[in-house]
C-alpha cells in the first residue's frame, strides 16, 4: 500500500545530489535579525515614532507660514490651540507648533550627535585596549576609572559655563566623559573575540591591529555596539533639555524643548497650558520611541534567540 504523506511534506528521492540539497533559502544574520524586529510590535512602533518625529521636524516649518522667532505682540500673545496657531502662541506671540519642530531640530541633531561622537572614540579607544592588553590595556582603563569617577552632570554643567554658549559647545560637554560606556562595553566584546580561531588565524599571517579592528572584530561586535548607541541617543537628548532648562543649553531666539519647557512653567498656573504640554510631549515621545526601540534591537539581534 503506498504511504500518504502530509501535504506540506514533499517525497524526496533516494538520490544523494537530492537528499544533500538545502531547500531552505540561506538566511544572513542581519536579515534574520530585522525579521525578528519587524515581529516587534513595540520596537516597530517606537522605529515608526522616531522616523515620524524626524519627518516633521524638518518640514513642520515649512507647513506654516510663521517663522519660529516671528513675535506679535500686539494680538497673538498666549493664544491657545485653533486653525491658525495648530499648538497656539507664547507669550511673545511666537507659534509653539513651529517651534516645537525647530527645537526638534536642535534637540535630534545634538542627540545624533553627541552620540556618534561618543560611538567613534569608544570604539576606537575601547578596541586598542582590549585587542593590545597588557600594560597599555591597564593604563588606559585606569584613565578610564579616574574620568567615571568624575560626577557627569556637574563637569557638563561646568564646561557650559566656562565655554561660550553654542551647539559645538552644548556636543562638547555631552561627549568628553559620554565615551566611557562605549569604551568599556567595546573592550569586553573585543576581550571575548580576540580568542577567536579566525582573529588567531588573521594574527599568523600578519594582519595589523587596524586591520583586526576593521575587519574581524568591530563588525563581530556592531550589533552591542548599535544597542548603545541607540540608548544613548535618548541620553543626549534628554542632558541637553536638562541643560536648556537651566539656562545653561542653547541661548535665545533659538527654540528647544528644553527652554522651551522653561518659559512654559510660569505660566502653566494662569491657564497657558499648551505652552508646556506640547514640548513635554514630543520630548517624553522621542525618548520613550528610542528606548523602545533599542530594546526591540537588543532582542534581534540576540544570537541566542535565533530559531
Amino acid at each position: 500500500m503506498e504511504p500518504v504523506y502530509h501535504p506540506r511534506f514533499q517525497r524526496v528521492s533516494r538520490s544523494r545530489p537530492a537528499m544533500e540539497a538545502i531547500r531552505r533559502p540561506r538566511v544572513s544574520y542581519w536579515r534574520e535579525s530585522w525579521r525578528r524586529l519587524r515581529q516587534n510590535a513595540l520596537a516597530m512602533a517606537g522605529l515608526i515614532t522616531i522616523v515620524l518625529i524626524a519627518i516633521l521636524s524638518i518640514v513642520g516649518p515649512m507647513l506654516s507660514e510663521y517663522e519660529y522667532n516671528e513675535q506679535n505682540l500686539q494680538t497673538g500673545r498666549n493664544l491657545p490651540p485653533s486653525a491658525e496657531h495648530w499648538f497656539g502662541t507664547d507669550d511673545l506671540g511666537r507659534d509653539v507648533f513651529v517651534r516645537v519642530c525647530e527645537g526638534g531640530r536642535i534637540s535630534l541633531a545634538i542627540g545624533l550627535a553627541a552620540a556618534m561622537i561618543d560611538m567613534g572614540i569608544g570604539v576606537v579607544y575601547g578596541g586598542i585596549a582590549g585587542l593590545r592588553g597588557g600594560r597599555l590595556d591597564e593604563v588606559m582603563m585606569r584613565v578610564v576609572d579616574v574620568l567615571w569617577g568624575l560626577p557627569y552632570l556637574l563637569t557638563v554643567i561646568l564646561l557650559m559655563v566656562i565655554l561660550p554658549p553654542g551647539l559645538g559647545t552644548i556636543i562638547l560637554a555631552l561627549t568628553v566623559t559620554g565615551w566611557l560606556n562605549m569604551a568599556r562595553l567595546v573592550r569586553g566584546q573585543v576581550l571575548q573575540l580576540k580568542q577567536q580561531e579566525y582573529v588567531l588565524a588573521a594574527q599568523a599571517l600578519g594582519a595589523t591591529t587596524s586591520r583586526l579592528l576593521v575587519k574581524h572584530l568591530i563588525p563581530n561586535a556592531m550589533g552591542p555596539i548599535l544597542i548603545m548607541l541607540t540608548l544613548t541617543v535618548p541620553s543626549a537628548i534628554f542632558a541637553e533639555a536638562f541643560l536648556s532648562f537651566l539656562g545653561l543649553g542653547v541661548q535665545a531666539p533659538v527654540a528647544s524643548w528644553g527652554t522651551m519647557i522653561n518659559d512654559a512653567l510660569v505660566t502653566v498656573l494662569s491657564g497657558e497650558w499648551w505652552r508646556l504640554f506640547f514640548p513635554a510631549l514630543f520630548l517624553c515621545l522621542t525618548m520613550l520611541a528610542f528606548n523602545a526601540f533599542g530594546d526591540g534591537l537588543r532582542d534581534a539581534l540576540d544570537p541566542k534567540l535565533r530559531k
